[in-house]
């Protein structure tokens, strides 16, 4: 029988010393380079579904970092030396996106001259294999090379897009631990934020993803520190929002930190565009979208106009229908008295909100009476016991 020795060990191993006290204006505090997502020395995940506009948003993010301009986050900051790495689209592609991106946020092209680094990875040349082969073996030449880049031409952010073209392994959960675990080590010795873009994987039929969803398993989200997930609107919050095309509208849905507090950023939509850039040709980028607020510009006033021009058809045996299918819809009184155009559908879902909230609050009120023949009945609106104007 073979008897293994056992390896003795230092009374106090390297690291494990007692809390001593500190100064807490000692301890490094988190630095963020762009916005509350991307941190110095941290990996930050984007997750979306192909044609979401995860790479839009990346491009412009890249763009507003190396800026400073703050056109996305609202506020204003140092710029910073950005490189923003595409495997998927050409050169030519990437610099029309970038024209687009400084178009429509009316940037000159000096707010991004040499701090700002677009690169395809599609030449054969500028191709990036982090991983290969069917072990999933990481690729130290090109980290090597990565951290030469970063330190000879000072980056600062530097985000891939996207993750599954840096990879010629098998996309396993393994396989994406020992990537992601690298990754973040990489950003840990330069200092530098790293940001991935990545994949979800097909969902279920109306079943929507959610941050655990990556291509390859969870195991990317749990190295990274920072993970966002970007949704597309669905057809029914376009009809919600009254948008004419919701294919044109995404936000982020998710988005986690175990470095910052709760983010603002959570729900935050943005709007894919078309921008001339002097070409003749129109390229997509993105701007922030706010989702319209029914009441925004509506006044006390207005609900008791509102509810005094309902109160008066009802005077007049005439109650405006609930239904919006019904030619006497009561938000065809709304539209009169404010001024707006029920046909068109952002005023429509406007509308129906307002009705909504004015009979949840009792500012109106519906009635089921007989209509029609056959003992038919219809709900219809009225004046409610709340006069928002009593207490003026």
């Amino acid at each position: 029988m073979t008897i293994i020795k056992p390896v003795p060990y230092p009374a106090r191993p390297e690291g494990f010393t007692p809390w001593e006290v500190t100064d807490p204006a000692r301890i490094p505090r988190t630095r963020f380079v762009y916005g509350d997502s991307y941190a110095a020395g941290y990996l930050t995940v984007t997750f979306a579904a192909p044609k979401t506009g995860k790479s839009l948003l990346a491009m412009a993010e890249a763009i507003d970092a190396a800026s400073g301009r703050g056109f996305l986050t609202g506020a204003a900051a140092d710029p910073q030396r950005v490189l923003y790495f595409n495997a998927e689209d050409d050169q030519d592609v990437l610099n029309a996106r970038a024209f687009a991106v400084l178009q429509e946020h009316g940037i000159g092209q000096d707010a991004i001259a040499g701090r700002f680094f677009v690169v395809s990875g599609v030449p054969a040349e500028r191709q990036l294999v982090l991983l290969r082969g069917e072990k999933a073996e990481i690729n130290e030449g090109a980290f090597d090379i990565l951290t030469d880049l970063f330190q000879r031409e000072g980056i600062a952010l530097a985000v891939f897009d996207p993750l599954q073209d840096l990879s010629q392994s098998p996309e396993t959960n393994e396989a994406f631990r020992a990537l992601g675990g690298r990754i973040r080590r990489l950003a840990a010795e330069t200092g530098v934020a790293v940001g991935l873009v990545h994949h979800t994987r097909k969902p279920s039929a109306g079943v929507a993803a959610t941050l655990d969803d990556g291509r390859g398993g969870s195991a990317l989200r749990g190295v990274a520190r920072f993970n966002r997930l970007l949704l597309p609107m669905t057809e029914a919050e376009g009809a919600q929002s009254g948008v004419d095309d919701f294919r044109r509208y995404f936000r982020i849905a998710e988005a986690e930190s175990n470095l910052a507090p709760p983010s603002s950023a959570r729900n935050q939509w943005f709007e894919k565009v078309g921008v001339p850039i002097g070409n003749g040709g129109h390229y997509p980028t993105v701007r922030p979208w706010v989702w319209p607020e029914a009441f925004a510009g509506v006044t006390v006033n207005d609900a008791c106009k509102v509810r005094a021009a309902i109160a008066a058809r009802a005077a007049d045996d005439l109650p405006p229908r609930e239904s919006q299918q019904a030619k006497d819809w009561a938000g065809l009184v709304v539209a009169e008295v404010l001024g707006l155009d029920a046909s068109k559908k952002s005023d429509k879902a406007r509308i129906a909100a307002m009705l909504r909230k004015w009979i949840e609050t009792g500012v109106l009120m519906v009635e089921v009476l007989p209509h029609g023949e056959k003992g038919k009945t219809a709900p219809f609106v009225f004046a409610g016991p709340n006069n928002p104007g009593a207490e003026e």
